[in-house]
């Protein structure tokens, strides 16, 4: 068989960055689900399958420099492109293989007490899965955790024939790849317009179309143009893990386990009644329609009892990671759409707004100590699980992780001169990356410069033959762009860099 295996590799992945793999993120869903986390203070291990560009490794890498992280992806390409990365980010704890799974075991490698996968689950042989379960027996430590993301049932049962559409198509073309995929949405869309069969009794997927007409092409190709293409029952992931020794933990996504937001009191009956924790989930999925699981396990689990469950999550300290006029309590969730209590939520985005704390430390703050502790603690998850909150660090811990995240940031600001893929920096309190668009690295580039901000940025994006947008329209003057970009400094000064400043960023 060919080096690839069927997985796309003319073209690359995009720069992308994902939050859930995040060790402060991982650490706190496992403590939610009554298990004790690995201990982040400490030194650890990391290695992510699957890696890309190695975006969210090198990023990770800065933000918790005393621990080792690994990677690997069969594409050279990527693999060079990481490592380019890590070495202008000035990373001595990064370290990418261009190896395949089977391959990779055989490196020099210690224990892992993490083990990541992102959506490559689903993009590969059952060879290849085979060889990351027994990566995972061989190289994970006993109490060591694994993230998988991968497709899930019956969420995709409707849309599979969708993406076998597409990429027999493009079997058919002897165009290159980003040729052959406008073709192939091309010719899905023609089917839709014909009223073939499959589209009229499934009508609920032309929305699913257009929202595939709007997606990054290289996104494209890699998430359905690949040969293999799988998605599962929750079950047949766990029995696959088997020979791994594995545990389910939990879902990464916060969230999922607030009843209240996802399931009506028939289906929470329903599933309490289910004694079975496997076949719940997959059950759970049904009522969901799941398309998409996050899931968490581990080698060995060390459950706490409740008193241990309370004294660790009181000390876990929160940060609110956006600017607090945009937080939203109007939120829509597997339920429909529904609205935070005010009374209980703004107190507590009031208070992280001015700095972080342990919910120990906001359960006794004057403006949050008549809200009862479970109350206190559900919002903190589901504001973490939204978005607007994350777990942090203390402030001595921040600032010892701060030159390494500061270097990272310089790197990826670097390439906004020239590039406009990579879209997070790191924030050493937070230990995960926040979205800072390409423009808005420029803007934090010129004011650190002591630059015309606006000029300055402006002369870059026409440098580039770049125009700005504005109400889906380009702006084609420069008067016009200079314009708008002023409005979007103003805008970004005002709000994102003080929330960025309180990040470390």
């Amino acid at each position: 068989m060919v080096w690839n295996e069927g997985y796309i590799s003319e073209i690359n992945y995009t720069y992308g960055f994902y939050g859930e793999l995040s060790p402060l993120k991982l650490a706190l869903a496992t403590a939610v689900n009554s298990v004790h986390p690995p201990d982040l203070n400490k030194p650890f291990n990391y290695c992510e399958l699957g890696c890309g560009r190695g975006y969210t490794t090198n990023l990770l890498a800065s933000a918790y420099p005393h621990a080792q992280f690994y990677a690997n992806d069969f594409n050279p390409n990527h693999i060079l492109e990481a490592k380019t990365l890590a070495s202008s980010a000035t990373n001595q704890n990064v370290h990418f293989f261009d190896d395949s799974f089977t391959k990779f075991i055989h490196q020099d490698l210690p224990q892992f007490d993490f083990i990541v996968l992102h959506g490559i689950y689903s993009w590969i042989t059952p060879e290849n899965r085979q060889a990351i379960v027994k990566f995972i027996d061989q190289k994970l430590t006993v109490g060591g955790l694994v993230y998988l993301s991968y497709n899930a049932l019956p969420g995709w049962s409707v849309a599979i024939p969708i993406q076998g559409l597409m990429l027999r198509h493009r079997q058919q073309s002897s165009e290159p790849i980003l040729e052959s995929i406008e073709q192939a949405l091309n010719f899905t869309g023609k089917l839709i317009d014909t009223k073939a069969g499959y589209f009229v009794q499934n009508p609920n997927l032309k929305n699913r179309y257009e929202r595939l007409k709007l997606q990054n092409r290289y996104y494209l190709a890699h998430e359905y143009f690949n040969e293999q293409w799988n998605s599962f029952y929750f079950d047949q992931v766990v029995q696959e893990l088997e020979e791994a020794k594995l545990n389910f933990i939990g879902s990464a996504q916060l969230t999922d386990y607030v009843d209240v937001l996802n399931l009506s009191q028939e289906a929470q009956k329903e599933l309490n009644e289910i004694k079975d924790p496997i076949y719940k989930e997959v059950v759970r999925d049904f009522y969901l329609n799941t398309q998409f699981r996050r899931d968490i396990f581990a080698r060995g689990k060390l459950p706490m009892t409740p008193v241990q469950q309370s004294e660790l999550i009181r000390n876990i300290r929160y940060a609110l990671i956006v600017p607090r006029n945009t937080v939203k309590l109007q939120q829509s969730f597997a339920v429909g759409n529904v609205t935070l209590h005010l009374d209980i939520y703004n107190p507590i985005c009031d208070v992280l707004a001015e700095s972080s704390l342990t919910m120990e430390e906001l359960h006794n703050h004057p403006a949050i100590n008549k809200i009862t502790m479970n109350n206190l603690y559900q919002a903190l998850i589901v504001l973490t699980g939204i978005g607007y909150v994350h777990p942090a660090v203390d402030d001595q811990i921040c600032q010892q992780k701060k030159p390494f995240t500061d270097a990272f940031n310089n790197a990826v600001i670097k390439k906004a001169f020239v590039s406009d893929e990579m879209s997070y920096l790191a924030s050493p309190l937070i230990g995960t990356g926040v979205v800072v668009t390409p423009m808005e690295q420029l803007l934090l580039f010129a004011q650190g410069m002591g630059e015309d901000a606006v000029k300055f940025v402006w002369n870059v994006l026409s440098s580039q033959n770049k125009k700005l947008m504005k109400d889906n329209q380009v702006l084609q003057t420069p008067e016009e762009n200079i314009a708008h970009l002023e409005n979007i400094a103003k805008e970004f000064y005002k709000n994102s860099v003080p929330t960025l400043k309180k990040l470390g960023i």
